[in-house]
């Protein structure tokens, strides 16, 4: 596997879309500084998933998108994309089958970042997973720029150690740990939690158990309230009505105004248009002619501006020919000069070679005679120097004798100095303090006690909170669904009710009933039924069932359709065996005594009738002398089976309504008591703080005043200690010196016999030195008298090579001022023909500019006119705009005010929707007396009345099923959660034990890869990898180096170049290992010189065969070990380009 290219948009310098190939295995990055290479590394580390913003070089993530340049405005968004060939399916997962795989990350300004893998779109995880245990990743070791080579090497142990894991490939390994380490952690989290909820629950089941009440007298002040709050509802919505109605007539009177004005702003528009479009046409043409007379303009100043430089430029010729002229006489008579000062010198020369050979000759005489009595002379002093070693041996030898007997007395009168200052220290030492150690201790023991009783008060505070905010939360969810089996059982009374009504079918006569206040109910509410025998009841009475019963016929309306009974004529007396016995009213229609009850069919038809009576089954076959009904309604279907249920159905709002207001005091007062407790918590937890304090300076002072004992104690033991190796340490010294000052004695008699022998060698020397003096004067007279003689010879052959060279250069520079005299000559006359032709056509251009001048002119008085016509009209229309725009405003206004009242009404209306109440309902049933403030007074009475009443539980059974079923659940959970645990911590074990393996594994392949790689870099030396702690999960790694004939105790002290060395080395230990698909460079060889520069690229040339390289360089020798080339350059500030030179086809190419 390997990176064959990259692609960049928009990324820092790159602006435009660039392509970067790596077709060879080393491939050397180069150019300028600031030209843009170490955007290429940057830009491999941000696909790879780079996060920080600062290891970009950059303050924030979208600093990565081209920000313009001179020339140039800023981009909206940046991509980079990494095209690699896995040929060698390296690779893991579904991504092992693809031969070539693309990796490209995208951002916007508004740092929004994108990854794409082969196109599809994908996270930041996929791409880092995907390069997990390879040695890739946006901070590997693969990838080394400028200045993390000192980091590497000067980096912590920790950091060290993230390098070895990567090369191990278990960063994978750690990554599941991580993420197994989270799943155990919330694991935990949620059986804490878990836990709390079981006591909590179990405690609540008990409570639950002992709760049971009833609520009736709360039901009926709610089912009061309810209605109370309806009709105030629908008194205040009437008011609302009655005032927008109202604002709306005023609405429509506007309207009419308005209307006028518009009409009268519409009739000036068509002559308004037919100018505008006059005014544009003559703004056209106008434009026309001013670009024309522009052009003409240029044309013009473009002719006289070249006219003006033709007649200068031929002055200027004429005066440069003028100075060639007199260059070429002035140079002809230099050259006459020369050439007569060149014979002198010539015949000068000749004359002075005779004497200076025989100058020559007598200096080598003389020469010969000094050389042999400086060869007598050496030899003398070979012997004398012999001697005078032998003295400076023995003046060395007392030298250092006597320094010895200066230091022992001057050492042992330090040793008897800091021996008096030891032993007056003993004695100054402070007395010991014990009681105050023991004051300060019981001190520090009270502070720590208070502080556990406020933490202990503190946490069961907190723990009585938790407990109070569980059954608030409890209470609002069981309020919650209160509230949804309230709104259930309500629509379901109003779906039942709404069938109840549909059951009357002359609408003429039901109006009349609306209307009437007289007192009467229908036949169903007047009837009590046994419930087997409703369906049979309704089978009887059909329609019966919905006619008013009235006390009198005299209250009956004569409406067409129309049907009614009278309770008057109702008999009490009930037939043994009829339908009438089943009726459990006081009185009931006649009728009903002529039914007779039977329980079967069978029963039926066995019993015999008389004239005018029936017989019916609780199911509903009914028979009579001569006829039988079978019943073909269903009996949930039936008014009488649908009133029951009506009853059964308000029995239960009621009961929802009391145990809803039950738990709204319940919540109230919940709410109330973990505010207390919180305020509780609040205060305990601000004592803490400051006995917490207290505590740690309490602690602070009983250590001061230990460690000032002990230290007290310590340095008694060690001052005694001291003075008694002093005390030995003076005996000793005293002995050297008595031992010393005999050895002095000796060498001074020794240097005294040798001085007396050099001082005879040295007068026979002086009497040979002052022979050689003389001889050496009279050689250097002859070779001065030679050498000035020399010296002259050569001054004036050298004056004659300058007369030939001043010849020659006058020779050509005559022939350039020929040569520059006939170009001159040649461009003057070309110059002189455009000038006539160029006269002629300023000429034309001046008189049509003058023609077009005039027509613009005219067109602009035309135009200007139109402009004041078109003024006046539309000060006029704003008028009329003005005066619609106040009325509109007008309009606004009310109609605002008008939709505040029927939002106000609507409000209203809603509000009776979710009371479940009908607003024309409520109108037609509330009374005429009526006023809004004499219901708000009933409604806040009644509003007081629920106020006193207790709270009150109506489920306790209900609640106590349910929580026992959450129970349950809760203790499975917890089950589930225990095993899974269980799971997650042996999984743990598996990863820590092929953690420990891979790692100790690589670790000693790195080690011993680096101690054959470091002498081979250095010519020597030796370096190893150590581990700082014995457990391998956490242990971190440290690095040590020692190059050729050092001894160095710390990396720390190395050079930057060693620094950088000892980094590749273990970098390349690294990749030996696990080499990792491609290896970044950047300017790392920078603190290295040549033959490091040498060993580096021999190592790398090495390691291409396995890995591929791609580095930045400013080194020539880095650069000719590349095979190929690829050069980023800026010749456009700010924009980077690149320049690619494969360097086998460049050096075929210059061969051939």
């Amino acid at each position: 596997m390997r990176l064959k290219k990259i692609r960049l948009a928009g990324f820092k310098s790159f602006v435009d879309p660039t392509n970067i190939p790596f077709p060879d295995a080393m491939t050397a990055i180069v150019g300028p500084n600031g030209c843009g290479k170490s955007n290429v590394i940057d830009a491999v580390r941000w696909v790879l998933g780079e996060s920080s913003a600062k290891n970009l070089r950059g303050d924030a993530m979208t600093d990565v998108i081209f920000n313009g340049s001179s020339a140039r405005k800023p981009v909206g968004q940046c991509s980079v994309e990494l095209v690699f060939e896995n040929v060698s399916e390296r690779l893991q997962g579904e991504y092992a089958k693809y031969n070539e795989l693309s990796i490209k990350r995208l951002v916007t300004r508004d740092a929004t970042s994108t990854y794409f893998l082969n196109g599809s779109k994908c996270r930041r995880r996929d791409v880092t997973d995907l390069f997990l245990g390879t040695g890739l990743g946006p901070r590997s070791y693969a990838i080394i720029e400028q200045g993390m080579i000192s980091r590497l090497i000067e980096s912590k142990p920790q950091d060290l150690r993230i390098f070895i894991e990567e090369a191990a490939g278990i960063s994978r390994y750690k990554e599941r740990r991580r993420e197994t380490e989270n799943r155990i952690r919330h694991t935990q989290e949620n059986l804490e939690r878990l836990q709390d909820v079981r006591g909590e629950l179990a405690q609540q089941l008990e409570k639950l158990q002992r709760q049971a009440s009833a609520a009736q007298k709360y039901k009926t002040l709610k089912a009061q309230e309810r209605q109370l709050k309806a009709e105030l509802a629908a008194l205040r919505w009437l008011k609302h009505s009655q005032q927008a109605d109202s604002l709306q007539k005023h609405v429509d009177e506007l309207e009419v105004d308005l209307q006028a004005l518009m009409q009268q702003q519409r009739g000036d528009e068509s002559g308004l248009l037919i100018k505008q479009q006059q005014r544009d046409d003559l703004r056209t043409q106008s434009e026309q002619l001013q670009q024309r007379y522009f052009k003409l303009g240029t044309d013009i100043t473009r002719v006289e501006q070249n006219q003006h430089h033709n007649k200068a430029r031929i002055g200027q010729i004429g005066a440069e020919l003028q100075q060639i002229l007199q260059q070429q006489a002035e140079l002809a008579l230099q050259r006459e000069q020369n050439e007569v000062q060149r014979s002198e010198l010539q015949l000068q020369i000749e004359e002075l070679e005779p004497e200076f050979m025989l100058l020559q000759e007598s200096l080598q005489e003389q020469q010969s005679l000094l050389e042999a009595e400086e060869q007598k002379l050496r030899e003398q002093r070979h012997v004398w120097n012999e001697h005078l070693k032998q003295q400076r041996a023995l003046q060395q030898q007392h030298h250092q004798v006597s320094s010895k007997v200066d230091s022992l007395q001057l050492m042992l009168q330090r040793s008897e100095t800091t021996l008096h200052s030891m032993q007056s220290q003993l004695q100054q030492l402070p007395e010991t303090n014990q009681d105050e150690v023991n004051r300060l201790a019981e001190q520090l023991r009270e502070a720590e006690q208070e502080l556990a009783d406020t933490s202990m008060q503190l946490q069961n505070t907190l723990e009585q909170k938790k407990t109070e905010q569980t059954q608030l939360l409890q209470c609002r969810d069981v309020l919650k669904d209160t509230d949804k089996q309230l709104a259930v059982m309500e629509a379901q009374l109003a779906s039942l009710l709404a069938l109840q009504q549909l059951e009357a079918d002359n609408v003429a006569y039901q109006a009349y009933l609306s209307d009437n206040t007289q007192s009467w109910q229908p036949l169903w509410q007047y009837l009590s039924v046994e419930p087997t025998w409703q369906l049979a009841v309704e089978t009887v009475l059909g329609k019966w069932l919905q006619a008013p019963v009235f006390n009198q016929q005299a209250e009956f309306a004569d409406v067409s359709g129309a049907i009614a009974l009278f309770s008057e004529n109702f008999v009490q007396h009930k037939a043994s065996g009829s339908l009438a016995e089943r009726v459990s009213s006081d009185s009931c229609p006649h009728w009903l005594n002529m039914v007779l009850c039977a329980e079967d069919e069978v029963s039926a038809k066995q019993i015999s009738l008389l004239p005018g009576q029936s017989v019916i089954t609780p199911d509903g076959y009914w028979r009579g002398t001569d006829w039988a009904i079978r019943c073909e309604v269903a009996s949930e279907q039936t008014v009488l089976v649908r009133a029951t249920l009506i009853e059964q159905v308000q029995r239960e709002i009621a009961q929802q309504n009391a145990r809803k207001s039950e738990l709204d005091e319940r919540v109230q007062a919940l709410d109330a008591a973990c505010e207390e407790l919180i305020k509780g918590a609040q205060q305990l937890d601000e004592a803490r703080e400051v006995l917490r304090h207290r505590v740690l300076e309490s602690k602070q002072q009983f250590l001061q005043a230990e460690q000032a004992q002990l230290q007290r104690d310590n340095q008694q033991q060690a001052l005694q200690q001291q003075i008694q190796d002093l005390q030995l340490h003076i005996e000793t010294e005293r002995e050297e010196l008595l031992l010393a000052k005999a050895q002095s004695e000796d060498s001074a008699e020794q240097l005294a016999q040798a001085d007396s022998q050099v001082s005879q060698m040295q007068d026979s020397q002086q009497q040979i030195d002052l022979a050689i003096n003389q001889q050496r004067q009279r050689v250097e007279q002859l070779r001065n008298d030679s050498h000035r003689l020399a010296l002259s010879r050569q001054q004036q052959q050298s004056q004659y090579q300058q007369c030939e060279q001043q010849l020659t250069r006058m020779a050509d520079m005559l022939t350039a001022l020929d040569e520059r005299e006939a170009m001159l000559v040649e461009e003057r006359e070309s110059l002189q023909l455009p000038l006539e032709d160029n006269q002629e056509q300023l000429q034309l251009w001046l008189t049509e500019r003058v023609d077009i001048e005039q027509q613009k002119n005219i067109c602009q008085q035309q135009l200007e006119d139109i402009e004041l016509w078109l003024a006046d009209c539309y000060k006029g229309q704003q008028q009329v705009a003005a005066k619609a725009a106040k009325i509109k405003a007008e309009q606004a206004s009310i109609r605002l005010e008008i939709e505040g009242q029927r939002v106000r009404a609507n409000a209203l209306i809603e509000q009776l929707d979710e009371m479940r109440q009908n607003l024309k309902f409520v109108l037609d049933n509330l009374s005429d007396d009526a006023e809004e403030n004499q219901w708000q007074k009933q409604l806040d009475q009644v509003g007081m009345q629920l106020a006193r009443l207790g709270a009150v539980n109506l489920t306790a059974v209900e609640e106590y099923e349910l929580q026992a079923q959450r129970k349950a659940h809760l203790d499975e959970q917890f089950d589930d959660l225990t095993s899974a645990l269980d799971t997650l911590q042996t999984a743990i074990r598996k990863i820590d034990r092929e953690t420990r393996a891979r790692f100790k594994e690589t670790f000693d392949s790195v080690n011993q890869d680096l101690q054959h790689l470091f002498p081979k870099v250095f010519g020597g030396g030796a370096a190893y990898l150590a581990l700082t702690d014995d457990d391998l999960l956490e242990t971190g790694v440290t690095i040590m180096a020692q190059p050729p004939g050092k001894k160095n105790s710390t990396i720390h002290l190395l050079s930057g170049g060693e620094k950088a060395l000892t980094a590749l080395s273990l970098v390349f230990a690294i990749f030996r290992l696990n080499p990792a698909p491609f290896c970044l460079l950047d300017e790392v060889d920078a603190p290295l010189d040549d033959a490091n520069v040498v060993r580096f690229c021999k190592l790398v040339s090495e390691m291409s065969d396995s890995v591929q390289f791609i580095y930045i360089t400013h080194n020539k020798i880095a650069m000719e070990m590349a095979t190929h080339l690829t050069g980023v350059t800026m010749a456009e500030p700010g924009v980077s380009r690149m320049v690619a030179v494969d360097v086998e086809q460049a050096v075929a190419l210059a061969e051939a």
